[in-house]
């Protein structure tokens, strides 16, 4: 079966020679769509970017969304001793008016100028902006001070418990503006939600991630001048963290692009000499890179931040092909230059293996594809579809370039240093297979025992260097102001006025106070905002702002009239906390941004109490913490799963490939000992499995597949040639081993360019990646040949 499909392989090489326009033709037609659309993609480094349409916790948080609004909010704090001076309130009132008037798609902005004042002036309640009218005095000051420092609400919002920073408080538009004529923005729960098999369905678009960086763009501008001014000004919140991420990928993606085509042109260069070898490979890359971009773009898959690994991914994969048609076709002809039958030759002898080997990777990178994690999935779907796009344009544009160059035979020159080094190589597993494969099995037991204590993590914000002022901000903001991200749920009564009830309410309140003081290892809870906070403040500014009356009240009609003068005072604060009906209620839960697994045990406390306080109503949690929570789970699920399927199909493959289940099963052993020699190396460095460490296994059993395949095929050939497996070997080493050196150092270098990003994560993806390839050539010149001494004869078809 082989020989007679490396037969047909080399009359399809003769083929492409006599017939290269008419290919080049198909392969324009082929190739024109995909790459028509490449201008269109587009980058979204949103959270909910990371779930389908369909799952549940995305339709989850695009109902509550629609309901209230965006949850993400952005926060700038201002640090100052002097916040209750006139010339600081000042200061404020012309940021606050500036970003207000300057700032597009923004909702609401709050800060202390203009936060609610609620207070009662004898049996009125007055609900007007804290600096309304605008302080003019001393006297002024000091009861605005005591005012604020007083205010339960103020506290851990909009401003620290020391009085010594303050916020303003950002609200996007929850809906994008893009063809707003057509799109009414009015909207009650269920608005923009059509049903369908009992799933609602976002008939609306959400504000994009360009209008998201348009507003920053604008706000970023602001914030400069100010800070040029003397004040200290940091920024958070996750519309501005995603930003930034999203800033990073695009830098990072080209600075890897450049990076990795440098290589692949110096080491093009250097083994051939020749500008043909140098420019028609990367021809190859190019087009495949804009095919899949293009095919990512026409599908309205964006660039995600896993995704954007593609590239370097196809640059790194593509070389290989190239490089091994490439020499067996200048090795034939500069001896025979006979054009025609160096091409058939090349295919004939290596378009066989470049396929397996293209189908393989494909395998382990497709195994991706039905992650539950979005972008997971599209980097399966289309890291796959470009492996096999360059595997159709190395067997034919490349020998159809070929074609049409005007070549002229040159000496072959020798490498006997390398051949030197190899022939060295080839001595280990022949004489010393008994320790490498007992060496093979410790650091397998090494491996795995270190696998278990490899800390899980999903925490975008570490994902920045120490330093980096997103994350320094945060982590500023987190300390003093107790939180800057949310667990929101909305609890449901089924019953209008429902949340009118003063004992459900007290409920509320008591419960609030119970989270408040939730404190565990890694996180506590800063701050709890909810309908109860409105109605403590009025019924205290109803009882002659009396603090003993800042509770709830016991009476139903009293709390009835209450929130109706609260209602009808000129504030629409409620509209952020319950329906128009009063049946549902929303609760803020307010923390510091932590890692996703360490997250889940505040999480399910939330949920634990929420559903203790309230066993008969509807309850929803949603929030960015959720978000976070339930894509990373997901990712560890998908993952597993992938890992099992690429196995299997490899597995499969490799036994068809070698037409022997024994010696297909022997041949996974070189391939997992890489992988798990990289768990290892996580425990080493203290690299925590994350997004993107989990994407390390298929790939590099994809990848790490290709020399597998490479070397026992051609072991195959020489063992069946000589009848002696030393013999097999050696020559294997001096043929195909070369070959696998050469192309390991190209494919390790384009992953050690990751290395080069500014992002810890995509570092750490990198050096993981880069060195796993390595072991994995470590693996087939050593342990592969060694287990080829031990194998019994009938194994070995």
């Amino acid at each position: 079966m082989h020989s007679k499909l490396e037969a047909m392989m080399g009359k399809f090489g003769e083929y492409l020679h006599d017939n290269p326009l008419k290919v080049l033709l198909i392969l324009v037609l082929l190739l024109a769509l995909p790459i028509s659309h490449v201008s269109q993609i587009k980058m979204d480094t949103s959270t909910e970017g990371f779930m389908h349409p369909e799952d549940p916790v995305l339709i989850t948080y695009n109902k509550f969304r629609d309901q209230f609004g965006r949850d993400e909010r952005i926060v700038l704090a201002i640090k100052s001793d002097h916040i209750f001076s006139m010339e600081f309130l000042k200061t404020l009132r012309d940021l606050h008016e500036e970003i207000e008037a300057k700032v597009p798609y923004l909702d609401e902005i709050t800060s202390l100028y203009n936060v609610r004042n609620t207070r009662g002036e004898g049996d009125r309640l007055i609900t007007d902006d804290l600096l309304e009218p605008f302080p003019k005095s001393k006297e002024d000051l000091v009861r605005i001070k005591k005012e604020a420092l007083a205010s339960h609400f103020y506290r851990d919002l909009l401003l620290s418990s020391d009085g010594t920073m303050t916020t303003v408080i950002l609200e996007t538009d929850a809906y994008s503006h893009q063809g707003e004529e057509n799109v009414s923005i009015e909207s009650d729960f269920n608005e923009g939600f059509a049903q369908e098999d009992g799933i609602a369905h976002d008939s609306k678009v959400f504000l994009t991630d360009e209008e998201n960086r348009k507003l920053l763009d604008v706000l970023y501008r602001i914030v400069k001048k100010y800070k040029s001014q003397g004040l200290e000004i940091y920024i958070a919140g996750s519309p501005s963290v995603n930003n930034a991420l999203k800033s990073q990928m695009k830098a990072d993606i080209q600075k890897f692009t450049r990076i990795t085509f440098i290589i692949i042109t110096l080491f093009l260069f250097v083994m051939f000499r020749r500008i043909s070898a140098v420019i028609y490979p990367l021809i190859v890359i190019i087009l495949s890179l804009l095919a899949t971009v293009g095919m990512m773009a026409w599908t309205g898959v964006a660039f995600k931040l896993p995704t954007q690994i593609v590239p370097s991914l196809l640059l790194a994969v593509s070389v290989g092909a190239t490089v091994h048609i490439l020499s067996i076709f200048f090795d034939r002809y500069n001896n025979t230059a006979n054009k025609r039958d160096a091409i058939s030759y090349a295919l004939g002898h290596s378009g066989l293996p470049i396929a397996m080997t293209s189908v393989t990777t494909a395998i382990g990178i497709g195994s991706f594809s039905g992650s539950e994690v979005a972008p997971i999935s599209d980097l399966g779907i289309f890291a796959s579809f470009g492996v096999m796009i360059s595997l159709l344009l190395t067997l034919t544009l490349l020998p159809v370039l070929l074609t049409l160059t005007r070549l002229k035979p040159k000496a072959n020159k020798s490498t006997p240093k390398l051949d030197e080094l190899m022939t060295i190589l080839a001595l280990f597993p022949i004489h010393y297979y008994r320790n490498i494969i007992i060496g093979a099995v410790i650091l397998t037991v090494a491996a795995l025992f270190s696998a278990s204590k490899i800390e899980l993590s999903h925490n975008p914000l570490y994902w920045f260097k120490e330093g980096n002022v997103h994350r320094t901000s945060t982590e500023v903001i987190d300390r003093k102001m107790h939180g800057s991200v949310t667990i929101e749920a909305v609890i449901e009564t089924g019953l209008e006025n429902g949340w009118h009830d003063p004992q459900r309410l007290e409920q509320l309140n008591q419960m609030s106070k119970r989270m408040q003081n939730y404190v565990d290892a890694y996180t506590h809870i800063g701050k709890v905002v909810s309908l109860a906070t409105i109605v403590k403040e009025t019924n205290r500014a109803l009882h002659e702002n009396d603090e003993r009356f800042y509770t709830i009240p016991e009476d139903a009609d009293l709390l009835s009239q209450e929130l109706l003068l609260f209602e009808n005072s000129g504030s629409d604060d409620l509209e952020d906390v319950v329906d128009s009906q009063f049946s549902k209620a929303r609760i803020t839960i307010k923390l510091p941004w932590t890692d996703a697994v360490k997250a889940v045990q505040v999480l399910e406390y939330v949920k634990k109490e929420i559903k203790d306080t309230f066993p008969e109503e509807t309850i929803e949690i949603t929030g960015m913490i959720p978000l976070l929570i339930n894509t990373f789970a997901n990712a560890v699920h998908s993952s597993v799963t992938s890992y099992m399927i690429a196995f299997v199909l490899i597995t499969l493959m490799m036994i068809l490939i070698l037409g022997s289940i024994p010696l297909g099963l022997l041949s996974m052993i070189p391939n997992l000992i890489p992988i798990i020699s990289g768990l290892l190396l996580m425990y080493l460095f203290k690299i925590p499995l994350d997004l993107f460490t989990l994407l390390i296994g298929s790939i590099a059993i994809g990848l790490a597949v290709d020399d597998t395949i490479h070397f026992l095929h051609n072991f195959r050939r020489y063992y069946h040639e000589t009848g002696d497996r030393v013999k097999a070997i050696q020559m294997t080493f001096l043929t195909t081993g070369k070959a696998m050196v050469i192309t390991t150092v190209v494919l390790s270098l384009g992953f050690y360019a990751y290395m080069m990003a500014d992002m810890i994560s995509v570092q750490n993806f990198g050096l993981l990646t880069g060195t796993v390839i390595v072991f994995a050539l470590l693996s087939d010149l050593l342990l592969a040949p060694a287990l080829m001494i031990i194998v019994k004869r009938g194994w070995i078809k």
